[in-house]
Parts: C-alpha cells; structure tokens; sequence
C-alpha cells in the first residue's frame, strides 16, 4: 500500500491544487474583491497643550478595498483618520493624513494624502449667554423674563475665531407651554453670519440651566424669603447670620391667596450639631395654586460660631 500511495504522489498533490485552485475561483466568483470611496470625518491627536486647532479640513476621501461582502457593509464609523499633531508648531502646519482600517479592509488612496492644519494659541473670553425663546404659552399663560445659572460661560479658542463670535446662548421651546420651564440646555455659539463655531471652541461650562417663568394671567406680588431653620448648632455654638440670594421673589396667584401670603419659606435646613458655616441651595415651599417668577432655587448662607 505505501509502494502504491507513493507511485501515485504526484497525482495526488496535482489534485490538491486543482481543487484549491477550483475553490478561490468559485470563491472570488461569488465574493469578488472591490473598492469603495468613503468620506470619513478627520479627526486630530497629540496637539500640545495650550494650543488649538484654527483652520482644518472637515473630512477626506478614503479608497479602500477588500470582500464585496465586507465592503459592501463597511461604515464611515469604522474607518479613523486622522492627523497626529505631536510636532505641530503656532502657525501653518503640513501633516500626512493617517488612516485606520479594521480588519479586512486594505487602503488603497486617502486623499488628500497631506493636509495643512493652522495652529494658535489658546485664548480665553468670558461672555454673557443670550436665550432665545421659540414658541408662545398655551393661552391665559405668559413667559416672564428667562434666568440662567450660570449668566456666563468661558470660550476658549483661537483667537481670530474669538473675534468673529457674533452670539453666545441657549435656544427654549416654550411652546403650549402651561407652567415654569426648566431645563438644562446646551450652549451654541454662531458668527456674524449665524454659521455655528462649536468645532473651533471649548465651552466652560458647556451646558447651564435655563428657567422660564411660565405663570397664568393673574395677580401678583413680591414676598419676603423666610429660611427654615431646624435643630440646634453644638453646645457653644449658635448662629450669627443668616444671608438668602435672593431674599424675596415674586408670586402669582389669585387674590384670596395672596392675600394671605406675606413671605415663603425654604425647604428645612438642618443645623443639628453644626460648628461651622451651612451654605446649601434649598427649594421654596410653595403652596398650591401659586406660581413663582424667580429662580426655584435660594442660595442659604448660615454662618455659626462660637457663642
């Protein structure tokens, strides 16, 4: 038998590579190799600190090749290019663009292969955040004047961009709105020609909170702001101050209610065993039927010290 299989080694082997042969053509038949163009957004690594990006392109074209099947279902998402920025100096830089493939997939051309990306100084500005309101209340209600917190953000970016920072602010939709609106929201910058900038800026913080009085067509008057004050500071300690921000608010609600009202309260602040300053921000309590036109929220500075 071995005499046998050797005789016929050669037929056999001859065999083995027909059918492979036989096999990457059925196979490259039915999933033949392609290429596909995808636009992938460029992305930027390494950047010193206190330097930012000015001027980049927004995206580059990628030629990739592989599968039909893998291809075919190939996403922007799965393919990275970028620029590592690790030498990048003030001013115009020239970078290659570098590109990431999963697995399966072969570059075949990214272009433009080289890019020119301007680099600046980090510069800093701190600007008043504008609201804009879109919408009207539902009917009998009526939008009081917009509070934030913060009232301001830090932009920080190149300082040609800085210069050409036409709005700051945050975009509500009080629309059929029936009661105070409050949210927090993100904060969006444009230019002089209403096109946005967020690329180019980092905002600090980047998001604040946004309070809408929402309040129906009815009377109104400002109260004081009472602290509620519960349990006792240690033994030799009492209480020395107490500060509210704000101290009064303003109120809406039918006449034989506020007539009866001349102050709110804040929620209770415990003072059990405290030996040191109590600064917290505290809800109002505020009985039913009667809308506020200020912030919810009162900051409450309690200072103790030793009798």
């Amino acid at each position: 038998m071995l005499k046998n299989w050797r005789e016929n080694l050669g037929y056999r082997l001859l065999a083995v590579a027909l059918a492979l042969i036989l096999w990457f053509y059925v196979t490259g038949e039915q999933n033949p190799n392609m290429q596909q163009v995808v636009r992938i957004p460029l992305e930027t690594e390494n950047l010193g600190e206190g330097l930012v990006v000015a001027d980049l392109p927004a995206e580059v074209q990628v030629r990739v090749e592989g599968r039909k099947e893998y291809i075919s279902n190939l996403l922007p998402r799965d393919i990275k290019a970028y620029v590592d920025l690790r030498a990048a100096r003030i001013g115009d830089n020239i970078f290659p663009v570098q590109v990431s493939l999963p697995e399966g997939a072969t570059l075949v051309r990214v272009n433009p292969p080289q890019v020119k990306v301007k680099v600046e100084q980090v510069r800093d500005l701190q600007l008043p955040v504008q609201v804009a309101v879109n919408g009207t209340p539902a009917g009998g209600y009526r939008a009081l004047e917009p509070v934030l917190k913060p009232s301001e953000v830090v932009v920080s970016g190149p300082e040609d961009v800085l210069r050409s920072i036409n709005k700051v602010y945050v975009e509500v939709d009080i629309n059929e709105v029936r009661g105070n609106y409050l949210a927090q929201l993100p904060v969006k910058v444009i230019d002089h020609h209403g096109r946005p900038l967020g690329r180019w800026l980092t905002i600090t913080p980047d998001t604040v909170e946004v309070f809408v009085p929402v309040v129906g067509n009815m009377p109104g008057k400002v109260v004081a702001i009472r602290p509620h004050l519960v349990g006792e500071p240690a033994p030799g300690y009492e209480v020395k101050r107490v500060a509210l921000e704000p101290e009064v608010v303003e109120i809406f609600a039918p006449y034989n209610v506020l007539a009866d009202l001349d102050y709110l309260s804040t929620s209770p602040i415990d003072l059990e065993g405290a030996r040191k300053n109590i600064i917290v921000e505290s809800n109002l309590e505020i009985p039913q039927g009667v809308q506020t036109g200020n912030f919810p929220l009162v900051r409450v500075v309690v200072e103790i010290g030793p009798i």
